[in-house]
């Protein structure tokens, strides 16, 4: 197993002499998720990240460039918990050499070790579908108040609702924290030019069915209302789409679609060139809200799960109440009902008043530059020095690796 180490350079408590790092190793469920790549570029003082493949990650890996791997996963997981099923199959693994605290990204550790677990809610710890929970809460909630495990970290408030009323967590519950993301600042100077104002959505160029989820349909709507009044907007659509939105969609003038996957460095130049971001998603809160944020864009999207702890309504973006039709929780639970059927179903159909909030909050941005722009850099400061900006988030990562690692005695690698 060959194992990567990333650190930070010395500084004036960690000299040359005096380099006393822990290593934290990073182990995915299925692949190292893309926003570790901003941890790992700038470890918290003291520290540093171990990650080491095994076979099935690569594997999965270089599968992950095909929609069909996703749709394996899904099916089989329709079945048995799959990822409940890989951590188990996971206890064997060898931590690298020297690990003090094992860091798991949406997946439980059997290994006994010290681990952190870092998740979007709480059923996803058994995987996508909601209805593993009727089986396996018991095991996961075992888990979870294991003397092993020290820290869950949830990326919004709404997250944190599954583990501590989703849950019987009261083993558990000193343990759930709070953890955004966040992504590097952008250096670049915005520019706000005259004419043309272009909208920008973007689903996945990968996924199947995250066009819809994202509110693609709600976004090709509210566009087919705009365009009546303002001549001069664009729609620019970054995103998978099924058959028959992409040909309604490349019939109506100004819509450009992008639905294959591009190099990181032309979907640049699209959030460079935009005014608006919209993102009217049914799902738990994407990262390209915050990427959105750092290149100083306003957005618009629905206070649906949590997209309103990222967009904060009228300081960095305008929301839309979500819609009353979409059953957002599993039965009477906090838990989200994301890839049921029964969800499915009601995101088929776009919701004709959320089409219409969303057609008047893009509106006053069209006819208010200034609110567009104030809104915007807003946005960007959270992401250069606010909540949502790399030197917050480490700062919260040294924190619980003190706190998980306090009083250890030996590295994770010796036990």
């Amino acid at each position: 197993m060959q194992t990567k180490r990333y650190r930070s350079l010395p500084n004036s408590a960690l000299t040359a002499g005096q380099d006393k790092r822990r290593t934290v190793f990073l182990e995915p469920s299925w692949r190292l998720h893309f926003t570790w790549n901003h941890m790992m570029g700038s470890p918290p003082s003291g520290y540093e990240f171990a990650v080491a493949p095994s076979t099935s990650e690569m594997l999965f890996k270089a599968a992950s460039r095909w929609t069909m791997a996703y749709r394996l996963l899904n099916a089989v997981d329709g079945v048995i918990p799959a990822v409940l099923v890989k951590s188990w199959l996971d206890r064997r693994r060898k931590v690298p050499s020297g690990a003090a605290l094992t860091y798991a990204h949406g997946h439980l550790i059997f290994r006994p070790e010290p681990w952190v677990v870092e998740v979007e809610y709480a059923s996803l710890l058994l995987g996508p579908h909601p209805k593993h929970l009727r089986r396996f809460q018991g095991a996961l909630e075992r888990m979870l108040a294991s003397p092993y495990c020290k820290k869950i970290l949830c990326w919004s408030e709404a997250g944190r609702r599954t583990v501590l009323s989703g849950l019987n967590s009261e083993r558990f519950q000193h343990k759930v924290e709070v953890f955004p993301h966040a992504v590097p600042p952008k250096r670049l100077a915005k520019e706000y030019e005259a004419g043309k104002v272009k909208l920008l959505f973007v689903g996945s160029g990968k996924i199947m069915g995250h066009f819809v989820e994202k509110g693609g349909r709600e976004v090709l709507e509210t566009f087919a209302l705009l365009r009546q009044r303002y001549d001069n907007l664009e729609l620019v659509i970054r995103s998978d789409m099924p058959p028959e939105d992409k040909a309604r969609a490349s019939s109506m003038e100004g819509v450009r679609i992008m639905d294959s996957v591009i190099p990181w460095e032309v979907l640049e130049q699209e959030f460079q060139s935009a005014d608006i971001f919209i993102l009217p998603s049914h799902s738990t809160p994407p990262f390209t809200i915050l990427d959105a944020m750092s290149y100083e864009l306003p957005l618009v999207s629905t206070k649906a799960w949590a997209n309103g702890e990222l967009v904060e309504d009228g300081k960095t973006g305008l929301l839309v109440e979500p819609s009353k039709k979409v059953p957002y929780y599993y039965g009477n639970t906090c838990h989200p009902n994301y890839g049921t059927a029964q969800f499915n179903e009601a995101i088929r159909v776009p919701d004709l008043e959320v089409v219409d909030g969303l057609a008047k909050r893009v509106s006053l941005l069209l006819e208010n530059p200034e609110l567009r722009r104030r809104l915007g850099r807003a946005g960007r400061y959270e992401v250069e020095a606010g909540k949502f900006s790399l030197a917050i988030q480490n700062q919260k990562l040294k924190r619980i690796f003190d706190d998980a690692t306090a009083g250890d005695g030996g590295s994770a690698a010796g036990r």
